[in-house]
């Protein structure tokens, strides 16, 4: 089995620790009205689009559906995006489930509800008709036929128009969604892309054969005699798979995911249904092998896909021969090739009368003569020579036409076993939702911290929250003095040089990173970005804050490349990021506020170079750009701990320990040991991960983790490593290779 790579599917879906609203059962929500009407708009659209009645339901132009479209998918991602936030806020992955569900439900009931709204409009004109002159009666005649078709295909109508609206919405979860979901709170979270793409959701009967048909491909029995009742095929399928994964060496090896006692999970491996796919389906296995056999050059192993191919010949041949002896593979084989035709005699009969009408003698004669008797009430005769050809062309069918009608019978049964499942789940969760818009209960439930509200951002009350922390951002650019005095020395501006390439476009990028000024030096600039209360989307202060780091660094590479060429000095700089777990305090010089806060000498610190260590590098060009030491002198025991610490910080970026520890909470970090031979020969240890930036353009971080080291002041010769370690930002490009490279 271990030619056959399969894999588990498992829903990571629960709103268990959740709390109850004010009935002490149900999870009150409060869904954005503005949301909620822009859903309506689109709704009554595709509606209309179905009903094809440009009279009494006008389609809009397909530019200003494209609008209404669009407006739908930004406010359901601001939405969504604001219950990640909430999840972030009471760390509680589960509010996230919560809106996901109760969006899922209010999008279904309200596309029911305008389909019953627009339906009734169609009775209302028809009785006003029905009360006017005979011109009237005939259009009357037409609005019932119309209603009629309407009404008949409501299963279908209310289907293609949800999975219309999901789609758009599961473009928001493919996209911006799930990059969100990942950066905060891991892969492994993430709720499977097929939840949305769920068809049954939108069918009122998911056991109905015109649904079955039509959405899954199948069709199951519904006696108790039937042997292709869906209970009964799925424990066929269970015990073939479970004897197949079984059958040789340890589960581990059979693939996949053994559960805790070491069995194989096999619910978990019917649902992935590309294992179907790769278990049975021996004829696109053989076509994939002569693919590969005439074109060597895509890659394929050859003698892998010709054991595989061995192995799907065998467990086809199994599915088969169990299948035929309970009279399965003649039923399914009987249901495709009705598929042509069935429509022609349903109504009056229903697909499966039609389906025992093939296979089944006895079954034959109710049948017609049902037909006969509704034969006036459709207007229409029933002729039964395409469903004698049909019988007739089932008893010629070959071996292997039926083996493949068997393969897409087992497709379509997994798929639909999966979304039944799902639905289950989702539906469970969605009963225990309740829906509010009424004031009383929204204010009852917010009194009493039950009330989850997912609103526009005008919507939500907009008083300025409390600091909760904060960070510091210090660059000192190293040589300023020099500097200053070269280009006064050629009669140069170091004012105009400073402001253009440093402080200028520095502030161009502040916002991206929700950062603001705290003050200006002749060769340094302070700023800080601020975390409030209640307002997760905020809370990325110390990535934002390395993110913002990284692109000063950048900005100061670009114009140092331009000052090279014109023959004009560079700069170098270094930065601390301090971050507090506290907010600063403030005072104020006339309407001018000033910010007190000890991170604020602690990121002076940290930008800081001592002249000895930088000495001590200058004959030979170091790998990375900021090492940490600590002093081993005599007098070492009169001083602080961070006095003890000596630098080396050229286009650094160090980020404090409490930095790390807040960053590790705010972005999902992936940490690894990398060897990069063209960097140094020792392995790295490195954190990474991403985070959005205000924009919502996500940036990649990495963070180089290492030990700070022992140093003699006087000699300057390095012990062995403490048991402390500090944190670079790297920008290194090798670094960022082999992350790459490594994910």
């Amino acid at each position: 089995m271990d030619v056959f790579p399969l894999s588990t599917y498992a829903l990571n879906f629960s709103i268990e620790r959740i709390l109850p609203g004010v009935d002490n059962v149900r999870h009150d929500v409060h869904i954005s009205p503005g949301f909620h009407g822009a859903a309506t708009k689109v709704i009554v659209q595709l509606i209309a689009k179905h009903f094809q009645l440009p009279d009494r339901f006008p389609v809009d132009k397909p530019a200003a559906m494209a609008k209404k479209t669009h407006a739908f998918r930004e406010m359901y991602r601001i939405l969504m995006e604001d219950a990640i936030h909430k999840s972030k806020l009471f760390n509680e992955r589960q509010i996230d489930s919560l809106a996901l569900a109760a969006f899922i439900r209010m999008l279904v009931e309200e596309t029911r509800k305008q389909f019953d709204r627009m339906t009734g409009q169609i009775k209302n004109i028809i009785r006003k008709y029905e009360q006017t002159d005979h011109q009237d009666l005939k259009e009357a005649v037409k609005t019932k036929e119309a209603l009629s078709n309407v009404l008949q295909n409501r299963d279908a109508i209310l289907r293609h128009v949800g999975q219309e609206l999901f789609e758009i919405s599961g473009e928001v979860h493919r996209g911006e969604l799930k990059a969100m979901r990942e950066a905060n709170f891991g892969v492994d979270t993430l709720v499977s892309d097929d939840v949305l793409d769920n068809p049954i959701f939108h069918t009122d009967n998911p056991y109905n054969d015109t649904f079955l048909i039509e959405a899954y491909d199948v069709v199951f029995g519904r006696r108790l005699e039937d042997p292709d009742r869906y209970d009964s095929l799925m424990a066929h399928i269970k015990r073939l798979l479970a004897l197949i994964t079984g059958r040789e060496g340890p589960p581990s090896n059979a693939a996949g995911d053994a559960d805790p006692d070491g069995s194989i999970d096999v619910d978990g491996l019917i649902k992935h249904v590309d294992n179907i796919d790769l278990l049975v389906d021996y004829y696109a296995g053989r076509a994939r092998l002569i693919k590969a056999k005439k074109a060597p050059s895509i890659g394929e192993n050859i003698p892998a896909l010709r054991r595989r191919l061995r192995g799907q010949r065998r467990i086809l041949n199994l599915f088969y021969r169990e299948f035929s002896k309970v009279g399965l593979v003649e039923r399914m084989a009987a249901s495709y090739e009705m598929r042509p035709i069935y429509r022609n005699y349903c109504p009056p009969l229903v697909p499966q009368q039609v389906l025992q009408f093939m296979i089944d003698r006895r079954s034959r004669k109710a049948a017609i003569r049902r037909l006969k008797q509704l034969r006036k009430l459709y207007n229409r005769s029933f002729t039964l020579r395409p469903l004698k050809k049909k019988i007739k062309r089932l008893r010629l069918l070959t071996g292997r036409e039926k083996k493949i009608y068997l393969i897409r019978f087992l497709k379509g049964m997994v798929r639909y076993h999966r979304d039944l499942e799902n639905f289950k789940i989702l539906n469970e969760a969605m009963e225990r939702i309740n829906l509010t818009n009424d004031e009383k209960t929204i204010h009852l439930s917010r009194a009493n911290n039950t009330l989850y509200a997912f609103l526009l951002p005008h919507e939500r009350s907009q008083d300025e929250k409390p600091i909760k922390n904060h960070v510091v951002i210090k660059a000192d650019v190293r040589g300023s003095t020099d500097i200053t005095h070269q280009m006064n020395k050629k009669g140069l501006n170091p004012a105009s040089y400073f402001s253009l390439n440093f402080f200028n476009p520095i502030t161009d990028i502040l916002n991206t990173y929700g950062a603001m000024k705290v003050f200006i030096e002749g060769d340094a600039i302070i700023l800080s970005i601020m975390e409030r209360e209640h307002s997760p989307e905020g809370w990325y202060a110390v990535a934002r804050a390395c993110g913002l780091a990284i692109n000063m660094l950048q900005i100061i590479q670009r114009y140092n490349e331009k000052n090279r060429r014109n023959q004009l000095p560079v700069l170098e700089l270094g930065i601390g990021v301090c971050y507090l777990d506290q907010g600063p305090t403030f005072l104020f010089d006339g309407d001018q506020r000033i910010m007190i806060s000890s991170a604020i000498n602690l990121a002076d610190r940290q930008s800081s170079c001592a002249k000895t260590i930088r000495g001590m590098f200058q004959t030979k060009k170091p790998p990375f750009n900021l090492y940490v030491f600590e002093s081993a002198g005599q007098k070492a025991s009169l001083k602080t701990a961070d006095d003890l610490l000596m630098r080396y910080n050229v286009n650094g970026i160090e980020l404090n320990a409490h930095g790390f520890a807040k960053l590790q909470q705010e972005i999902k970090l992936t940490t690894m040991t990398c060897q990069i031979p063209r960097l140094q020969s020792q392995a790295i240890k490195i954190h990474t991960g991403k985070f959005p930036s205000t924009t919502g353009r996500y940036q990649r971080l990495v963070v180089r983790e290492d030990v700070i080291r022992r140093i003699d002041p006087s000699t300057l010769a390095v012990s062995s490593g403490s048991v402390k370690q500090y944190y670079e930002i790297c920008t290194h490009p090798l670094v960022y290779q082999a992350v790459r490279e490594r994910l």
